[in-house]
């Protein structure tokens, strides 16, 4: 007996001596990471007492201590499995490079440098982790089931919430804050805007799966996506979807830029200007009020307003990175009695990076996150080789463009805390990489 068991354990031993576990390992860090910062820790919190309502300038200390280690953790993987220079790539982006030495200069002069600074730090760690995951993976179909785990686990775990703990996974009237939105599907995140961006997000993911090899997992993971937002009423995310969905795939198809440029910037500046239109064009009300049916986006035209304000009166430096509605200094422009000072952001990362850094950080975020991933977009269109290649770009594409549509309604740029800017940032990982592969390969021609 005790023979056979040894017999059993060599042979155990002897095929995972077998078995590459680097590849193993890396999608196993790819998909805690992921599901890590996605559900930011909390998956499935109680929004129903006033411990909900934390003191927003304290610490996670949970969360920022597995951030710093899951950064730790993928730089020793990528050193050990020859990669470290990985490691360095962001120091090799001036764009990124110039973003955070701006923001550490307005934060160090704002009115709460040390909190300014500590979410900084946090913010650029994350982002140092969302642009090294994919080497974590050894090829796309690796990035693909990896991912593609992670959004099946959360979709699953967002229907079983439903039906086993609705008070956790849906809005209810017993919610400390925002009772009108009793009834909408939040599924493990914390609001109902997290999970429709999310879904809108998996449905592309689906859509990706299904191209390359698996329809059966692909098309479930688009039906049921397509459920996850209708039930969680996202009104913003339903309206963009379609248009990022074949946006994105005409990017990577069409061969003019000039035309690429025009459907990319269009859809853009076209939420921008349907958004930001009315609080900046007051002369424009009446014709937003006869073609938008909420005008007020719920709301969110109050917060613009005021935002504008503010920046207005410190255009050039900003407030310090992300501290702006959680120091009172909101009250500079408005009076304690308005309901915009509840706020914890502006509703629009696009105001929320003028607050942090001013115009000059604005223009900043923008090259980043816009003008640098299009051109990237370009260089790599024409080297695509086969329909995998050609799905992953029209992918990548599709996070892109609704991650920027996106944020004209939510606080997603350059914000540490959302799962819709940590998949962007993959997305822009995986774009740069791509792109200095063609540009290495043309070099060499």
């Amino acid at each position: 007996m005790r023979e056979i068991a040894e017999r059993r354990w060599s042979s155990l031993l002897g095929a995972l001596a077998r078995t590459d576990a680097v590849p193993v390992l890396g999608s196993l860090l790819f998909v805690v990471a992921t599901l890590a910062f996605w559900t930011q820790l909390e998956p499935f919190r109680s929004l129903q007492d006033y411990s909900a309502v934390q003191d927003v300038t304290q610490s996670n200390e949970l969360r920022k201590y597995t951030t710093l280690g899951l950064s730790a953790l993928v730089i020793v993987f990528l050193w050990a499995d020859g990669k470290g220079r990985r490691v360095f790539d962001l120091a090799k982006m001036p764009i990124i490079v110039a973003v955070l030495g701006w923001t550490v200069f307005t934060s160090l002069i704002s009115p709460n440098p040390s909190l300014a600074l500590n979410r900084l730090v946090l913010a650029a760690i994350i982002v140092q982790i969302a642009y090294a995951v994919p080497f974590l993976l050894k090829d796309i179909r690796s990035f693909i089931d990896s991912l593609g785990f992670c959004a099946t686990l959360v979709i699953v775990a967002s229907y079983l919430g439903v039906l086993l703990v609705p008070d956790l996974a849906m809005h209810t009237i017993r919610d400390v804050t925002e009772q009108t939105l009793a009834g909408n599907w939040r599924g493990i995140f914390a609001h109902k805007n997290d999970l429709s961006a999310m879904a809108a997000l998996f449905i592309f993911l689906g859509v990706l799966i299904a191209r390359t090899g698996n329809p059966v997992w692909g098309i479930s993971m688009v039906a049921a996506s397509l459920w996850l937002l209708v039930m969680s009423e996202g009104k913003t995310s339903l309206l963009i979807t379609i248009p990022s969905l074949f946006g994105g795939l005409l990017l990577v198809r069409l061969r003019s830029s000039l035309l690429c440029a025009a459907i990319a910037y269009g859809l853009i500046l076209t939420v921008v200007f349907f958004t930001l239109g009315g609080p900046m064009f007051p002369q424009l009300k009446g014709f937003f009020n006869s073609v938008l049916p909420d005008p007020s986006f719920t709301g969110r035209t109050d917060a613009w307003t005021i935002a504008l304000t503010a920046i207005g009166q410190k255009p050039w430096l900003g407030y310090g990175y992300m501290i702006f509605w959680d120091l009172n200094l909101v009250y500079t422009v408005t009076t304690p009695a308005s309901y915009v000072a509840t706020f914890s952001h502006a509703h629009n990362g696009f105001l929320d990076s003028a607050l942090s850094g001013g115009l000059i950080g604005l223009a900043l975020v923008v090259v980043w996150t816009v003008v640098v991933p299009f051109r990237q977009i370009r260089r790599i269109a024409p080297h695509v080789r086969d329909k995998t290649e050609y799905a992953f770009a029209g992918f990548l594409t599709n996070v892109w463009l609704f991650g920027l549509m996106n944020t004209s309604l939510e606080a997603i740029l350059f914000n540490r805390s959302n799962p819709i800017w940590y998949t962007m940032l993959i997305a822009l990982g995986c774009l740069q990489a791509w792109s200095q592969a063609v540009g290495g390969r043309d070099g060499r021609r």
